[in-house]
């Protein structure tokens, strides 16, 4: 089964946050946003933007990198 890119990235974003010892409250701060933002950010629902997606693993000093292969 593969998750679709979004959702993906979310997920690992959830677990950077994890293994960093990070929380909603503390990424919010590091992002300069409110509590809210973070919580749609994590939302497998929401339609997050890459931008913050890529902001938010800058914030736990990581980057998003892409590999594309054949499928």
């Amino acid at each position: 089964m593969t998750l679709p890119t979004l959702t993906a990235l979310k997920t690992l974003l959830y677990q950077a946050m994890w293994h960093e010892g990070v929380n909603k409250a503390e990424l919010a701060r590091r992002l300069n946003c409110h509590a809210p933002q973070v919580d749609r950010l994590l939302d497998l629902n929401h339609s997050s933007k890459m931008e913050q997606i890529d902001a938010a693993f800058a914030a736990l000093g990581q980057r998003v990198a892409v590999d594309l292969v054949a499928a």
